[in-house]
């Protein structure tokens, strides 16, 4: 359970009984702490207040045939193909054609912190004020390797929790290895020990010591041609038949 939440307006972390709860959200808490919450509020309200919105009708004597609507923005009269279709309204049409709709998707973007924070809050629940404070916390770097940019938001595909911010290499190692700790740690031991074999044989090389071949793990000692645990199949020919040798074997050999 998460017990912080980042604020934007304070521009750090707050305890989440300081939020207000937001069932649109994805956490289910507002995106401001209660303080902040309420003075956006009253901002909001006096901002309606002292510029009431104002609905544009269309002329009297406008005329819009069969196929066609009217957009309130630019005040033309447009095929319905012009317009973005939703099931929101009762013509399956937005009140506005394609160019007039992307303006006001900008300003909305802009009005809540611009595009990049749109598309994280979308994609993660974050905001890009937050993104920039987690980068701020790991120095620029990547959270794993320490050396590279951190460019990646990395999260919990299970629960969406974010998690921190990663390079490219190291987000998509994640990725590659399905997030399996178990896994993770096999490539480690698996790097470890390659990286160890070499080592040997170098100093091996240099010593005048060889030719040395390092032993896998699992490997049966040098000269057995046996593998761990299998029974042997090869067999030594004394000449004699296999009768012969089951006779020789149970004392019945002939003299």
């Amino acid at each position: 359970m998460v017990s912080t939440k980042f604020c934007g307006d304070c521009g750090d972390y707050r305890p989440v009984s300081e939020f207000s709860k937001n069932a649109r959200s994805r956490d289910g808490l507002a995106f401001y702490c209660r303080m902040h919450l309420a003075e956006r509020s009253l901002r909001s309200r006096e901002s309606r207040r002292t510029k009431p919105r104002v609905y544009r009708q269309p002329a009297k004597d406008l005329v819009v045939p069969e196929g066609s609507k009217w957009c309130a923005d630019c005040d033309r009269v447009l095929p319905l193909e012009d317009f973005v279709r939703t099931v929101r309204t009762r013509s399956g049409y937005h009140a506005y054609c394609k160019p007039c709709h992307s303006k006001r998707g900008k300003v909305s973007r802009e009005e809540v912190g611009g595009s990049r924070t749109y598309h994280l809050s979308r994609r993660y629940g974050i905001t890009a004020a937050e993104a920039d404070y987690l980068l701020s916390q790991q120095g620029g770097l990547c959270a794993i390797c320490k050396k590279s940019a951190a460019v990646h938001v990395d999260h919990d595909h299970a629960t969406g929790a974010v998690r921190a911010l990663l390079c490219f290499n190291c987000n998509g190692g994640l990725g590659q290895f399905r997030d399996d700790p178990d896994v993770l740690r096999a490539a480690a031991d698996y790097v470890r020990f390659h990286t160890l074999r070499q080592h040997v044989l170098a100093a091996c090389a240099a010593a005048g010591i060889g030719p040395v071949r390092a032993i896998r793990p699992g490997e049966p000692p040098v000269g057995s041609q046996r593998r761990p645990s299998a029974r042997g199949t090869s067999t030594r020919s004394t000449g004699r038949s296999s009768g012969a040798r089951r006779r020789t074997q149970a004392g019945e050999a002939d003299e």
